[in-house]
């Protein structure tokens, strides 16, 4: 087969990381007690979890903090979900001109619009898993309360007692893990669909004028008259007439190529300086451990197979003297502590023996990224990427098994 007619491989970048972080989600909790999300695992332990969601939400506001990319302003979102309009979601407007590829929120994470017809989704390229503690939650809890605000309150004469709203609060500080898969070929595309006319119902009238203006002509609740022509001219939107009863767009940002690896090379930017406000501090969660996938084709990820070794170890060493006294034995034990630093170590399983574990460096990361990116030839591989202040045993998978 000639070289210009090869077909390339669909490309996906998976990074399993485990981060160190302390209280990083709450529940909402009863009471005056603030809950930590927990999950029970295949051992019957609780362990804190941060969820997917909330790992998003820090990644969006992450890059929006490092001027990595903007946010989908308010003005482009609309309530719908028929008679309450409880459900936030962006605009059609937005949808059928294809801006909504400019926005991280819905070119990474997809979306659901419910007012057209049919319903448009668009499933994640850029899916993370929910981050699961590696540890287990012990019921560490302290107990608090805004006692100086109260004690002004009595000062001022506003208040006859204390009263200083006590409440217990569950903490947990470990290390977690969570996975991050990059669908790489789907990032800066996304296909549309609208039904056609119907006998007299129509949903959405959408009338092609050399590939620039969108006429709408008539919708259920008339928000949609008049004439549409405000495209983006940063997105190439092409209407597909094969499909008998639907309207097909297909939209792709342009020069998609360059654009493309610029937003990965972003998105892996914010992945290593991730950082989460909550409860009035900021909690670093840069990776301590990474290792970094790159596939064609096939993925898979090491989160099962990461396991925190004990963080603290005593090393004993036996010496046994027998000896008769008043007819019995006696055995004496001494015991040698281990003197060097003790470090967090994590042991990973099934890795190729081919495999190297390097350093953390958020540039040298960025270009093995980069140029898995622009290569064309097979360049898939795994890398693996640790913090000084701890340590990675490998245990490797050796490629000696008989087929």
């Amino acid at each position: 087969m000639p070289e210009e007619t090869k077909k390339s491989k669909r490309k996906f970048i998976v990074m399993d990381i485990v981060f160190y972080g302390s209280s990083l989600n709450y529940d909402q909790g009863s009471g005056n007690l603030q809950e930590l999300k927990k999950i029970t695992k295949w051992d019957g332990k609780q362990y804190t979890l941060v969820s997917r969601y909330a790992l998003r939400y820090s990644l969006l506001k992450t890059g929006e903090q490092l001027g990595l990319w903007r946010l989908a302003p308010g003005k482009i979102l609309e309530r719908s979900g028929g008679e309450g309009k409880t459900v936030i979601q962006p605009s059609i407007k937005i949808l059928l001109s294809g801006e909504i590829l400019k926005y991280p929120d819905y070119d990474f994470f997809g979306y659901l619009i419910t007012g057209t017809t049919p319903q448009n989704s668009r499933e994640a390229p850029v899916k993370i898993s929910h981050a699961i503690s590696m540890t287990p939650y012990n019921y560490d809890s302290h107990f608090a309360g805004n006692l100086d605000l109260a004690r002004r309150m009595v000062e001022a004469g506003k208040a006859e007692k204390m009263d200083p709203n006590l409440f217990t609060i569950e903490e947990h500080q470990t290390y977690y893990i969570y996975t991050v898969v990059i669908d790489v070929d789907r990032i800066g595309k996304n296909e549309v669909y609208l039904a056609k006319k119907e006998g007299s119902n129509w949903e959405v009238d959408v009338e092609w004028n050399n590939n620039k203006k969108i006429n709408i002509k008539k919708a259920k609740n008339n928000e949609l008259k008049g004439k549409y022509s405000e495209f983006d001219d940063e997105i190439d939107v092409k209407y597909n007439k094969d499909l008998e009863n639907i309207h097909k767009f297909i939209q792709k940002v342009k020069d998609i190529d360059n654009v493309k690896k610029e937003k990965i090379k972003n998105l892996i930017k914010a992945i290593l300086n991730l950082n989460r406000d909550i409860k009035a501090r900021k909690e670093i969660l840069h990776p301590k451990l990474l290792i970094l996938g790159l596939y064609e084709e096939n993925y898979k990820t090491f989160k099962d197979k990461i396991k925190l070794l004990t963080q603290q170890e005593e090393i004993y060493e036996e010496i046994r003297e027998e000896e008769e006294k008043d007819g019995k034995k006696v055995i004496t034990r001494k015991v040698k502590f281990h003197k060097n630093e003790i470090k967090p170590a994590f042991q990973v399983f099934g890795i190729d023996d081919t495999v190297t574990k390097n350093e953390i460096n958020k540039n040298n990361i960025s270009k093995v990224v980069e140029d898995f990116l622009t290569s064309n030839s097979s360049s898939k591989s795994i890398n693996i990427y640790y913090s000084p202040e701890i340590e990675v045993q490998i245990e490797k998978f050796k490629n000696n098994v008989s087929k």
